[in-house]
């Protein structure tokens, strides 16, 4: 039976649906002498007759509806394969593997992705959450199809394209001298200590290449590897965290943490997804691509 091909079969079904050689003939648009002799290579396949001849036409013999529900199987996964490789093609069903920095997942990724995956259910995404260095280095080895990173690295070879802002602030516990301040210079924090990031994140960098500009190193008491940990440091006043406003909020509001906006032009940073090739990305890379400019551009 595997030695045959899908037209047989489907003319067998037709056959046995119609119950009329000629017109199972006519359905597969092929010449009588030409069914017949597929029929009769598929009884000889299988050593016994599939259908019996009756004055008015034929019916399927018990091999025969053996046969129809092998071959309503067969083709029903063909069609399957069919339908799934146009899927592909239109970038509806495949696999993505996205790298992102901490404060991209907080901004918007994670929103952005959990639509786009709800929307796209045979969409399966990958997500890892790297420092943005790493991030790009992934990219760079072929580990990761999207990027979103903190811009200020660069990429070679890459294609960056805008995605979003977020906005340092400092967190500081009840009773820190600037519990009450609304706004604050870097200048006036220097001499804090600080709970701070660890050496690969993009805040750890802006702060600590900040902090070199004026000659000075960062009295750091604590180093943690997310934000949350951060945040219960600075909560038990094991000193001041600079983290993304947006990530800051909801666990501030929790631990009764304060937040001070930095009155400095590089605490408002952009945010930026990178690919490879914008223009050769497989179709469900280009799909959820296009799904996260859509919302960059709908948040303008």
């Amino acid at each position: 039976m595997l030695h045959h091909d899908l037209q047989s079969l489907r003319l067998f079904v037709a056959l046995c649906e119609l119950r009329s050689l000629s017109q199972a003939a006519q359905r597969m648009n092929i010449a009588i002498s030409a069914a017949s002799r597929r029929l009769r290579l598929l009884e000889e396949e299988v050593g016994q007759p599939l259908m019996k001849r009756l004055p008015h036409g034929v019916e399927p013999t018990h091999a025969g509806v053996t046969t129809l529900r092998y071959a309503q199987g067969v083709l029903r996964l063909a069609d399957q394969l069919v339908s799934h490789m146009g899927e592909h093609r239109l970038g509806v069903r495949g696999r993505v593997r996205v790298c992102a920095s901490s404060s991209a997942l907080v901004q918007r990724l994670a929103q952005d992705l959990a639509g786009f995956m709800r929307d796209n259910p045979q969409i399966k995404v990958d997500l890892e959450e790297r420092p943005s260095s790493e991030t790009l280095d992934a990219l760079a080895r072929g580990q990761a199809d999207i990027g979103v990173i903190v811009r200020g690295l660069s990429p070679p070879g890459l294609v960056s394209i805008p995605y979003a802002q977020d906005r340092l602030a400092l967190a500081v516990f009840p009773g820190h001298r600037l519990f009450a301040r609304e706004t604050v210079r870097f200048d006036d924090i220097l001499d804090e200590e600080f709970v701070a990031l660890d050496v690969g994140t993009a805040v750890h960098r802006v702060v600590t290449e900040q902090a070199r500009e004026r000659g000075r190193v960062l009295r750091v008491r604590v180093q943690v590897r997310s934000f949350e940990v951060m945040c219960q440091m600075v909560r038990q006043g094991l000193g001041i965290g600079i983290l993304p406003e947006a990530a800051l909020r909801p666990l501030a509001e929790a631990l009764g943490l304060r937040l001070i906006g930095l009155e400095e032009d590089w605490a408002r940073r952009d945010i930026d997804i990178c690919v490879p090739h914008a223009d050769a990305l497989d179709p469900p890379t280009a799909r959820l691509l296009a799904a996260l400019q859509a919302s960059a551009g709908n948040a303008i």
